[in-house]
């Protein structure tokens, strides 16, 4: 995979121009202006623009540079008004502002804010930096740490240079240069490849740090033996992120994960493949291909979608690299459950690659869409995910407990109907230390006890990838897997969950059985919803706001039933409710079994 020489690497960037790959021309700015596709991306730009005009530039303070170091918070020094991303939300604003207006106002405020991230003592987050104080140890190195956040910085401010840096002051554009010569470029051409943990990753870093850092090169060197080096580099990471896919071309990440780390290998492919006159074309791999549609698959009505692990059920695709990716591969099939939306967010990590793309990469027409296969058993990724009538939608997993972003989640699984989701996966809770430290499975977001798997003997599952499902069978009908590698419970000697689905009329079946030799204190069926739910004999009935509803039917007679509210913080650190819904074994013996039965 991506076996370029280095002599075809140097041939390929000696044979074509730079400015191919980097610039941008009047014409295609006015295509963009004039695209009737684009009207709502320009309209959030103007949201933006109002939004940023009103916020000073500030100084990050030391005292919240120092806060995850502390107590181990990271929402204030990266969310916060004087924060981190803050800056990098301005960058983006003025910057697209600049191309596509460029009043003297966006050129000033675009000017005051390169300026500003210059300043910064480092581009990275401190939750990135190495850490029990290892940035007051490590002065130097630690401050041009690359992490996914420096490395889109150098990135954004390279390409913003090069198609707008005529019309910016001189000095500021000295000056950014020189940063991105220092902070990102050389340290990482003169670096080990061992220096960098993510060079041989397979998440979501590989591509994204190593994408940003060689999209930086592409603008700034001129050198194509140095330049050469950095695409060597790029190329070992960029097949490490690769091997992260199952081969169901499965990102298990989720779609979330997969639009930010796949569109990050995408935009430096793109550039690449430019940059070299198509000489170099990382798009034209079968599994390259694979994993592009692997969003495609991953949709419910109402554009909901798998959310297992950190990932989040809410999502769309991104038009921009939708049409990027069906000029690549041509059997991907967007489905007309999809969202497709281009645009500009007024909050978060503010993505310039990701924003500039939504707008370059749309094209003139809308992309087809089409009911894709409604039922996708991904054998590899151990993953089932179904459509069937009345807008019902289910996903359930296998997998180990050690996966990118992990839960402990073996047997979990998601119900949608009309857009609602019914049986949730809580997605990510707030990042702070104790959530990617020791604390993490005692969140109700990471542990099984915050998902829709059974507590036994009081215990719920147990972190690491030898603790995974076993005898895994995925296919058209549903899954199945033995789960007792998931408990530290030796007196379980097996415990299988079987999923089955019929799509017409949609009706999901879960069967659960344990065996047992040891003594039998307590088994709770545990269910997770957002929706408070409703307990009758017998039944457990969950109805939307909009009045649509999901029953759960099981043996009353064997079960206790209870429910419990429980508020947590979601990943920005505000409170939300949600309901654990407990069937509790009334009584025990050496084998159990029992069915629930939900439509």
């Amino acid at each position: 995979m991506f076996d370029y020489t280095r002599e075809q690497i140097i041939k390929a960037l000696n044979d074509n121009p730079k400015d191919d790959a980097v610039k941008i021309s009047a014409e295609k700015v006015a295509e963009m202006k004039g695209n009737k596709l684009l009207e709502g991306a320009f309209s959030s730009l103007e949201k933006a623009r109002a939004f940023y005009r009103d916020r000073p530039l500030y100084s990050i303070p030391f005292s919240m540079f120092k806060r995850y170091e502390v107590d181990g918070d990271r929402t204030e020094f990266e969310y916060a008004e004087k924060g981190y991303f803050m800056h990098r939300g301005h960058l983006k604003t003025w910057a697209l502002s600049t191309l596509f207006y460029g009043e003297d106002e966006d050129i000033r405020l675009l000017e005051d804010t390169i300026w500003a991230i210059c300043d910064e003592y480092t581009w990275s987050l401190p939750a990135h930096m190495n850490g029990n104080q290892g940035i007051y140890v490590n002065y130097q190195p630690d401050r041009f740490t690359i992490d996914l956040f420096a490395a889109e910085t150098g990135q954004a401010i390279a390409e913003i240079l090069q198609i707008v840096g005529d019309k910016l002051n001189p000095l500021v554009v000295k000056r950014a240069k020189r940063e991105i010569k220092t902070r990102i470029i050389d340290r990482f051409i003169d670096g080990e490849l061992s220096d960098f943990w993510w060079a041989k990753g397979t998440n979501n870093w590989a591509a994204v740090c190593a994408g940003s850092v060689g999209m930086a090169a592409i603008c700034e060197l001129d050198d194509n033996e140095r330049l050469a080096t950095m695409i060597e580099k790029n190329l070992a990471s960029m097949r490490t992120f690769m091997s992260g896919f199952s081969n169901d071309g499965a990102c298990l990440e989720g779609i979330g994960y997969w639009s930010y780390g796949f569109g990050y290998f995408s935009y430096y492919a793109d550039m690449l493949y430019k940059r070299t006159g198509g000489k170099i074309n990382l798009f034209d791999d079968d599994k390259v291909k694979l994993v592009a549609t692997f969003p495609t698959k991953m949709f419910f009505y109402g554009s909901r979608t798998v959310g297992f692990s950190d990932a989040g059920s809410k999502g769309g695709i991104g038009l921009g690299i939708a049409s990027k990716l069906m000029e690549h591969c041509p059997d991907m099939v967007i489905p007309v459950t999809a969202n497709m939306t281009a645009g500009v967010e007024i909050t978060g990590c503010h993505r310039f690659a990701e924003n500039l793309r939504s707008f370059i990469w749309a094209g003139l027409e809308r992309p087809d869409v089409s009911d894709a296969m409604k039922i996708y058993p991904l054998a590899d990724a151990q993953w089932y995910v179904a459509n069937g009538s009345d807008n019902f939608g289910i996903a359930a997993k296998a997998g180990n407990n050690g996966e990118p972003h992990n839960h402990n989640d073996l047997g979990n699984f998601e119900v949608f109907k009309n857009g609602v989701e019914f049986f949730a996966d809580l997605g990510s809770g707030e990042y702070n230390k104790a959530y990617f430290g020791s604390g993490r499975y005692k969140t109700w977001h990471c542990g099984s006890q915050g998902h829709s798997v059974p507590i036994i003997n009081g215990k719920t599952q147990v972190a690491g990838k030898d603790r995974k499902a076993t005898d895994v069978e995925v296919n058209e009908s549903g899954i199945r897997m033995e789960l007792i590698g998931a408990y530290d419970a030796p007196e379980l000697t097996s415990f299988t969950r079987e999923l089955n689905f019929t799509p017409s009329p949609a009706k999901a079946v879960i069967k659960d059985k344990f065996r047992f030799t040891g003594a039998i204190e307590s088994l709770v069926e545990r269910f997770i919803t957002r929706i408070e739910p409703k307990l009758e004999a017998g039944k457990l009935i969950i109805t939307a706001s909009d009045g649509t509803a999901v029953t759960l039917s099981y043996d009353a007679d064997k079960f206790y039933a209870s429910y419990t509210s429980v508020v947590t913080p979601d990943h920005v650190g505000k409170p939300f409710t949600f309901y654990t819904v407990d069937l509790t074994v009334k009584a025990h013996e050496n084998e159990m079994s029992f069915e629930f039965v939900i439509e």
